[in-house]
């Protein structure tokens, strides 16, 4: 899907609409104009962050085709997981300008999109499908590349914005961001920006009488800065730059869902260096270098809390430290001629993570402490591979594959492939593709050292194997004159050795008779085989002086669980009991619902013109009806997960921005006008009525 509302932008001196000459990177490792490109892909650029009110990746990737991201409409600072596809976020590759950037020492090492701001970005690349081949691990589902800013016209150039709004009641959200860029006249350029956020939040939890906490429940604030400063030099032959980004952040958290803590927080930091550099050796060569080092620390307390309405408190503390750290250096190498482009590079990925929790609590039983450690583990991976693919044309019919190595530390060598043929005339492109990946454990599932007194085996499971992906994958674009343009794809992609988090209970007792003291543990499997099957339909048209574009995706997956497939070195024949479903595996499971994926989303927007410097809009987004986890108390053996639909909802926004002269824009913005009750994760409030003013200055 090679166009969004960003790439079709009214001209301020006339009614006409400019398609954008866009050409996108990330799909194929080159430059290619975007109907050419035989994949399902988006570029949002840095237009559409100037005249909306979004403060997060998150937010902005939540209203685009086969993207569904819980957190975004929540209180700010709450997790932000996205989905694509259907896959989970373990299983979208997160870049920015070309590495990857994730979360090592999280249980499942997914990135939470809260912690990327849009600060310094130019455009975001969004490119749907398997594409294991080009990017290796976690791009299952597919690849989001945020690409930051290089030099401009050479001079000062500035951009500074402000933000205010509110999303329910008391609740209150400022935003400062300036950007500053130098470009010198020989190519050398610097630029750096600054993001400030802070927020008086909703109580993250939701509210209900049975768990209402003395003297009341609290909001959940948040506070987070980005800095970042980017040097470069870009001519005809060179293209070079090193960048040093550092993230800061406060949340307030809560005990889950229904349960408020009002004594809880999560500080998260990072630092993040990246570098590029690359050559034209020729006309038809060109070699490059990219690369990255991150360091990430996140630390999670929980202090005591009040309990009842004499003020008595639980006397329980505890905390957490998360470490992670990311290392990436690659090469590659682009030929391109009239008939033929190819790539070919290779690299190495490092991981390594640690973390230390302490637990205290007093009773009257006595006092009781529990410390974890992992420096005495070797909790690291590293992956070398090496990868190519090339694009043959003839005439109108283009022939693409690929094929990469991948040697991990743990798992030894694994091999994906893709094929990619095209057929494009009269401005409309045919494509299908096939392709495999894989995605290994997380360090956290691999090395959890964690076990109850008396469980079976440790949280970690070193027997683990990489999750393995086939994707299959049809489409259509076509765009017609005026800039209008409709896309359609259809997909479907398996993973066989998925990973899930389960309970180990005692064999001995049957199942309808277990109690709290048959309690085994719980661990990471590779138990399930999962099948996502997918429709995504996005288009843009223009008419007169009103502009609609819209997305629907549409998918239909399921789980599928066989006691054959449980790893008994690892059980012990225990009963196995999966998490995210409460199931217990005695027979074949089969799920027929993806956890907090709705089968159904859409999005719309209408924009009108009023005058030449005045646009108004309205869009309308839509999340169907879906399933979570959630503790239900009814279930044995002592309470248990269950699944709980989670109703449909339909939002309606309004918006205006009026551009007061070519360097002021003024913007406003009012959300969920009409519903402000609904739930994206059970037991977690959202945003009630919103409204934002912004203001953007650019010199």
């Amino acid at each position: 899907m090679w166009l969004c509302a960003s790439h079709l932008l009214f001209a301020q001196d006339s009614l006409k609409t400019t398609v954008l000459q866009e050409v996108i990177t990330t799909a194929t490792r080159y430059d290619r104009e975007i109907i050419e490109t035989p994949r399902s892909v988006t570029v949002i650029n840095r237009e559409v962050f100037r005249s909306q009110p979004f403060n997060s990746v998150g937010e902005l990737l939540s209203n685009y085709a086969g993207i569904y991201v819980t957190g975004a409409n929540q209180t700010p600072g709450s997790t932000q997981t996205l989905f694509m596809r259907g896959a989970a976020g373990n299983q979208v590759a997160i870049m920015i300008d070309g590495v990857r950037i994730n979360d090592p020492s999280s249980p499942n090492a997914a990135l939470d999109l809260n912690e990327l701001s849009l600060t310094n970005v130019d455009r975001v690349e969004i490119i749907r499908g398997s594409h294991s081949t080009l990017y290796g691990g976690a791009a299952v589902g597919g690849v989001v590349n945020i690409i930051t800013k290089k030099g401009s016209d050479h001079g000062l150039h500035g951009d500074a914005t402000a933000t205010v709004g509110t999303f329910g009641k008391s609740t209150f959200s400022t935003v400062e961001s300036i950007g500053l860029d130098f470009t010198f006249k020989n190519g050398l350029y610097l630029n750096g920006s600054f993001f400030n956020q802070n927020v008086n939040g909703l109580n993250a939890s939701l509210d209900t009488s049975k768990n209402t906490v003395f003297p009341g429940l609290d909001r959940d604030d948040f506070e987070k800065t980005d800095a970042l400063f980017k040097a470069g030099f870009k001519n005809s032959s060179w293209d070079a730059f090193i960048s040093y980004k550092k993230t800061d952040q406060h949340s307030d958290i809560d005990d889950g869902s229904y349960n408020d803590d009002d004594n809880a927080f999560v500080d998260f930091k990072r630092n993040f260096v990246n570098y590029q550099a690359g050559y034209q050796l020729s006309k038809n060569w060109r070699a490059s270098a990219i690369g990255a080092w991150s360091n990430s620390k996140r630390l999670i307390v929980n202090d005591s809390s009040i309990i009842d309405e004499n003020g008595a408190y639980d006397a329980t503390f505890s905390d957490a430290i998360y470490r992670g750290k990311i290392i990436t250096n690659e090469i590659q190498i682009n030929y391109r001629n009239e008939k033929l482009t190819g790539v070919i590079g290779a690299g190495r990925y490092d991981e390594d993570m640690n973390f230390s929790t302490y637990y205290f609590n007093r009773s009257p039983f006595g006092e009781f402490i529990s410390v974890v450690n992992y420096d005495t583990l070797d909790t690291s991976s590293s992956t070398t591979y090496a990868f190519g693919q090339i694009n043959v044309s003839f005439g109108n019919f283009d022939f693409a594959a690929g094929t990469r190595w991948s040697k991990h530390s743990i798992f030894g060598d694994f091999w994906t492939f893709e094929a990619n043929p095209s057929f494009y005339v009269n401005n409309t492109l045919l494509y299908a593709s096939f392709s495999t990946g894989f995605n290994p454990p997380s360090l956290y599932q691999l090395y959890d050292p964690s076990k109850p007194f008396n469980g079976y085996t440790t949280r970690g499971n070193m027997r683990l194997d990489p999750e393995a992906s086939t994707s299959l994958e049809v489409g259509i674009k076509k765009e017609f004159d005026g800039g209008s343009y409709l896309t359609l794809s259809a997909y479907r992609t398996d993973t066989d050795d998925a990973i899930e988090y389960v309970y180990l209970w005692n064999k001995e007792t049957p199942v309808e008779d277990l109690t709290f003291s048959d309690n085994m543990g719980d661990t990471y499997l590779n138990i399930a085989s999962q099948v996502v099957n997918g429709l995504e339909l996005e288009g843009s048209a223009v008419l007169g002086k009103f502009r609609l574009r819209g997305n629907v995706s549409w998918i239909d997956g399921h789980i599928t669980v066989e006691p054959s497939d449980i790893d008994v070195r690892v059980t012990g024949g225990n009963h196995v009991q999966l998490f995210n479903y409460g199931l217990f595996v005695t027979n074949e499971v089969d799920v027929n619902k993806l956890v907090r994926r709705p089968q159904l989303t859409a999005y719309a927007q209408v924009e009108f013109q009023a005058r030449k410097n005045i646009t108004s809009g309205i869009a309308y987004r839509h999340a169907g009806p879906r399933f979570d986890s959630g503790y239900d108390e009814t279930l044995g053996p002592y309470g248990a997960l269950n699944q709980f639909k989670v109703r449909n909802y339909n939002l309606i926004d309004f918006s205006i921005n009026w551009s007061v002269s070519p360097k002021w824009l003024l913007s406003a913005r009012v959300e969920n006008i009409f519903d402000e009750s609904y739930q994206e994760i059970i037991g977690f409030q959202t945003r009630g009525r919103s409204a934002y003013v912004k203001v953007n200055f650019r010199w």
